[in-house]
């Protein structure tokens, strides 16, 4: 796997083709990472320099350099390690810089905040020269949102979770600048047809083993959102439902969710709408746990890229444990090294990474 490197400038400094190993984390809704070792010479440490720009030579995906480390292998050699975000972490450097309400798709909300805070806002200093915006893929779901203050990446990646959606940084060549862009896994579940169909399962000769976990440890289905007000007075919005033993309650305390935008108040409304798009915020963080882990055989009929990719959506089936799930894959970690590339799959948004459903590709 050659690594292309450049400057922060996306000017090209060099081509890189032997390294130690690289891990390359992708992620659907968040930023994802990458671990590269390599011998030290001057030459690597020069060219592997903080904030240049890697680029993976079957990719338009890139990371940055963030980290570097220098030390001694237990023969005595001495290694440089260099870590770093995928382009999607640039926003990380960002806030947004006052209070934004927000009633429009997700996408189009996603795409104001990053235009406001990096590519077009009213200091020039906060301009991110080397960013701009990708094609719009126009895809359904609204939210009603107010947010100040609040870091950028962190703010884009809640809503991608709430909205099943992920976000990604691809280097344009041609016009030598970074596109942020959101996108849409592929619906690859056995109950359509409009799709290839990803079934991971025994009965198909693809799983190695196989391990089912459900819970509920952390589940909620009503939220009690509080905003701003005192005892009586105070403005309270309830959203989710369920009854007797099969509803789990929590309260959300937005008392700091100003009801003003400009010195004007909002409709009590518009106002109650920000605090239900607060509660179902919470409802995505409390969802079910339901989920499998499996080894994947690579010599059977699933191929990585082509019938499985980050943010699809697959099926996972036992029929001997009466079992199936749909699940969205969510981090995709490549590893290179002399021996060749592995590949490990997380999916499911709605897990904790403690009991990440995990897939080796073997």
């Amino acid at each position: 796997m050659e690594l292309y490197i450049y400057n922060k400038a996306l000017a090209l400094q060099n081509v890189m083709d032997t390294y130690g190993s690289l891990r390359w984390v992708r992620r659907y809704s968040e930023c994802g990472e990458f671990e590269l070792h390599c011998p030290f010479t001057v030459e690597n440490i020069l060219l592997l320099a903080q904030d240049n720009v890697i680029r993976k030579n079957d990719s338009d995906e890139v990371g940055y350099i963030e980290y570097r480390n220098i030390k001694k292998d237990e023969e005595g050699k001495e290694n440089l390690i260099v870590k770093g975000k995928l382009g999607e972490g640039y926003l990380n450097r960002r806030i947004i810089w006052g209070t934004e309400i927000l009633n429009t798709t997700y996408e189009l909300a996603m795409r104001a905040l990053v235009d406001k805070n990096c590519i077009n806002p009213t200091d020039s200093d906060r301009i991110i020269e080397t960013l701009i915006l990708g094609d719009l893929g126009n895809f359904a779901g609204n939210v009603n949102f107010q947010v100040s203050y609040q870091n950028l990446l962190k703010t884009i990646e809640a809503l991608c979770m709430e909205a099943e959606l992920g976000n990604r940084v691809r280097f344009d060549k041609s016009l030598k600048k970074l596109k942020f862009e959101i996108f849409q896994g592929l619906d690859r579940t056995s109950s359509q047809t409009v799709n290839p169909q990803c079934i991971f399962s025994k009965e198909f000769d693809n799983i190695l083993d196989q391990e089912y976990t459900d819970s509920i440890m952390d589940f909620k289905n009503v939220v009690l959102v509080g905003g701003i007000g005192e005892d009586a007075d105070r403005r309270l919005v309830t959203v989710g439902s369920g009854t007797g033993m099969d509803r789990f309650e929590v309260f959300n305390d937005q008392k700091g969710l100003s009801n003003m935008v400009n010195n004007v108040a909002m409709t009590e409304a518009e106002y109650n709408a920000l605090l239900a798009s607060k509660g179902n915020e919470t409802l995505t963080d409390t969802k079910k746990v339901q989920t499998f882990e499996n080894g994947i055989n690579l010599n059977s009929n699933l191929r990585y890229k082509m019938d499985f990719d980050l943010g699809d959506i697959v099926t996972c089936l036992s029929r001997k444990w009466g079992i199936a799930i749909d699940s969205r894959i969510n981090e995709i970690e490549e590893v290179y090294e002399e021996k060749g590339m592995e590949v490990n799959i997380v999916f499911g948004k709605e897990m904790p990474r403690t009991i990440a459903q995990k897939i080796k590709l073997l």
